[in-house]
C-alpha cells in the first residue's frame, strides 16, 4: 500500500481528487488531504508519505517550497505538481528537482491518474533484484561482517560487556555506530519458508533483506543488522550526527524524527521483500533507544511479543510498548531456552505447529526417551514462566507434564506431552484471533465514534497505536473491505438514517456524518444511491 497526499488551497479540487483515487482500488492507496502547504508540512512531519499530487501555487507555503521540505524528510517520496497555468519556467524547475510530473489541472482526472501511475513504477523500479543478490553475495564473503554478527549475537544473549570493552569493539569490528549513544532496537522475523528452501538460500535472501533495509534507511539513520538466526534479523539504528552531549531537548526531538522515519520506511522495506525476494516480513520496533548493556533484555522483551496475539499473525508491523512489573528473569529463561533448543522455539514463537509436532516426532523415535522429554518440557515451561498470566489460562496439568514417573510408560507421557503442545498452539491460535477481532472492533467503533471528525487511515491508526498499513491488511482480511471503504459505506448507511428524520436539515446531517461540504454529500450520496439525499428522503417518507 502507498500513501498519497493531495495538497490544494481549493476545497474542490481536494475533494474530488480524493472520490476519483478512492474508486481506484487496483492502486492500492491511502489517500489524504491537506489545504495548504502548512497543513501538507505538519502531515508529512508526523507520517511517512510515498506521493505527493500539489498545487504548485498556493498562498503561505507553494508547491516548490514544500517539495524543498518532502525531500528533506522523505527522500524517497515522488511529487506531483497541479498548475492552472502552462508556465514553462516553474517546469524545468520542478523536474530539476526531482518532480515526477507536471500536469495542468484544465489535462482532467486521466492525467493525474497517469501521472500517479508512473509514480508508483518508479517506487517499485527503485530496487533491482539482480543488483541486490549480487551484493549479498559479496557482503556473504566479508569476514567482518561475520565479526560482527558475533559480537552482537553475544551481546543479545547476554554476555557482559564493559562500556570500554564496547567502545574498543566498535572501533576494531568498523561498526558504524557510536557505542556513547544508544540505540534503536528492530527485530525483523521471516513468517514463512518455502518448502525445501537449501540453508544456503535462506541466508542469501536473509542478505537481501538487510540490503533492501539499507537502501531505504542509510540516506537518514546510521544502521547495523545482524541475521539472528534462520528467522530473525535485528537492526541497530542511530540518528546520523547526534553527539552524546546534545542538550536533552534536542535529542529527544531528534530521537522523535528517527522513530518517525524507522516506522515509516520499514512499511517500504515490508513491501519491497514481498514484490522482489517473495518473502512476507513482520517487524517489531523499540518504541525508545535502548542502551548497549540493556540491549539483550530489550530483544528477549520483543522476541516474546513476537510469540504470542498479533505477533503471531504474519507482516505485522508493530510498535513494541514496554509493560511494567516484569522481572528480568523471565527475559534470562527465554533467552537460556534459544541456546538448547533452537529450533522449536522458533517454531513456538513462530506458530509454526507442523514443524514443531514434526521435531517432536523425530525426537521420540531414536534418542534416549529421558535427556530429550526434559529438554522439551524445559521449553514448555520456560514459555508458562515467561507468560505466565497467559499460560495459566491453557487446560493443561503442569504437574504430571513435569513428572513422566506418573504415567504408566515413556510413551504414555510422551503423548501428554504432545497433548499439550497441541493445546498451547491451539491456544496461541485462538488468542491470536481474539486480539485481531478486538482491534478491529475498535477500529469500527472509534469509526462510529467519529464520524463527523477527520477519519483517515493514518488517523484511526494512530489512535488505536498500531501502524497503519498493517491495520489496513488486517482490517480488509476480517472485513472483505478496506478502510476508506467501510467510513464511506458507513457515513452513507449513517445518512440514510438521519435523513428518515424530517426535521434534520440535510446541510446538518452532511456535516454530523463527516462529509467536507454539502457538495461533495450531494456527489457521494447519488453515486452510491442513483438518488439525491432529497429524492431519498422523499421515496422513504412514502412521497
Amino acid at each position: 500500500m502507498y500513501r498519497l497526499l493531495i495538497v490544494d488551497n481549493e476545497d474542490y479540487v481536494v475533494e474530488g481528487l480524493i472520490n476519483v483515487f478512492h474508486q481506484l482500488t487496483h492502486l492500492d492507496l491511502e489517500v489524504i488531504g491537506a489545504y495548504s502547504g502548512k497543513e501538507a508540512l505538519e502531515r508529512l512531519q508526523r507520517t511517512k508519505i510515498d506521493i505527493v499530487v500539489s498545487d504548485i501555487r498556493m498562498p503561505g507555503m507553494d508547491g516548490m517550497t514544500l517539495q524543498h521540505e518532502i525531500c528533506r524528510l522523505w527522500p524517497s517520496c515522488q511529487m506531483i505538481f497541479l498548475s492552472g497555468f502552462n508556465d514553462f519556467d516553474y517546469v524545468q524547475k520542478a523536474i530539476r528537482k526531482g518532480a515526477v510530473d507536471y500536469v495542468l489541472k484544465t489535462d482532467g482526472d486521466e492525467v493525474v491518474i497517469a501521472a500517479v501511475e508512473k509514480a508508483i513504477q518508479k517506487l517499485e523500479a527503485a530496487i533491482e533484484i539482480e543488483q541486490l543478490i549480487a551484493k549479498s553475495k559479496s557482503q556473504m564473503q566479508m569476514a567482518m561482517a561475520a565479526l560482527q554478527k558475533e559480537f552482537f549475537s553475544n551481546l543479545l544473549q547476554g554476555d557482559r560487556i564493559g562500556e570500554s570493552i564496547i567502545v574498543r569493539q566498535f572501533e576494531e569490528l568498523q561498526i558504524p555506530l557510536n557505542p556513547s549513544l544508544p540505540a534503536l532496537q528492530v527485530v525483523g522475523r521471516v513468517d514463512e519458508w518455502a518448502e525445501g528452501i537449501s540453508y544456503y538460500d535462506r541466508y542469501l535472501l536473509m542478505y537481501s533483506i538487510r540490503n533492501i533495509a539499507s537502501e531505504y534507511l542509510d540516506t537518514t539513520v546510521d544502521q547495523v543488522s545482524i541475521v539472528y538466526d534462520r528467522f530473525n534479523l535485528i537492526w541497530f539504528i542511530q540518528p546520523k550526527e547526534l553527539h552524546p552531549s546534545a542538550v536533552n531537548r534536542v535529542q529527544e526531538e531528534t530521537w522523535s524524527m528517527v522513530g518517525r522515519f524507522v516506522q515509516g520506511t520499514f512499511e517500504r522495506i515490508q513491501m519491497a521483500c514481498k514484490e522482489l525476494i517473495k518473502l512476507k516480513l513482520s517487524v517489531v520496533l523499540a518504541n525508545r533507544p535502548i542502551e548497549w548493556k540493556l540491549s539483550a533484555r530489550k530483544f528477549a522483551e520483543i522476541k516474546s511479543k513476537l510469540s504470542w496475539g498479533l505477533g503471531s499473525g504474519q507482516e505485522l508491523l508493530i510498535v513494541d510498548q514496554e509493560e511494567t512489573g516484569r522481572e528480568a528473569s523471565n527475559f534470562t529463561t527465554a533467552q537460556d531456552t534459544v541456546h538448547r533448543l533452537n529450533r522449536l522455539e522458533q517454531c513456538l514463537e513462530n506458530n509454526l505447529k507442523s514443524e514443531f509436532m514434526a521435531i517432536l516426532r523425530e525426537l521420540f523415535q531414536k534418542e534416549t526417551y529421558d535427556k530429550n522429554y526434559y529438554m522439551v518440557v524445559s521449553l514448555l515451561f520456560s514459555l508458562q514462566a515467561g507468560e505466565r498470566s497467559r499460560a495459566a489460562e491453557i487446560p493443561l496439568e503442569w504437574d504430571r507434564l513435569a513428572r513422566p514417573d506418573l504415567h504408566e510408560s515413556w510413551n504414555e507421557a510422551v503423548e501428554y506431552l504432545v497433548h499439550c503442545a497441541e493445546a498451547i498452539f491451539d491456544y496461541k491460535d485462538r488468542i491470536l484471533h481474539e486480539e485481531e477481532d478486538e482491534l478491529v472492533g475498535k477500529v469500527k467503533k472509534l469509526i462510529a465514534d467519529n464520524l463527523a471528525n477527520e477519519l483517515s487511515l493514518t488517523v484511526i491508526a494512530d489512535k488505536v497505536k498500531h501502524n497503519s498499513s498493517y491495520l489496513s491488511r488486517l482490517f480488509k482480511q476480517k472485513n472483505g473491505i478496506g478502510v476508506s471503504e467501510y467510513i464511506s459505506d458507513f457515513r452513507i448507511q449513517k445518512t440514510k438514517e438521519l435523513l428518515a428524520d424530517p426535521s434534520r436539515k440535510i446541510n446538518d446531517i452532511a456535516t454530523a456524518a463527516g462529509f467536507a461540504s454539502v457538495q461533495y454529500f450531494y456527489r457521494v450520496f447519488k453515486k452510491a444511491t442513483q438518488m439525491t439525499p432529497q429524492e431519498f428522503r422523499d421515496r422513504s417518507a412514502g412521497k
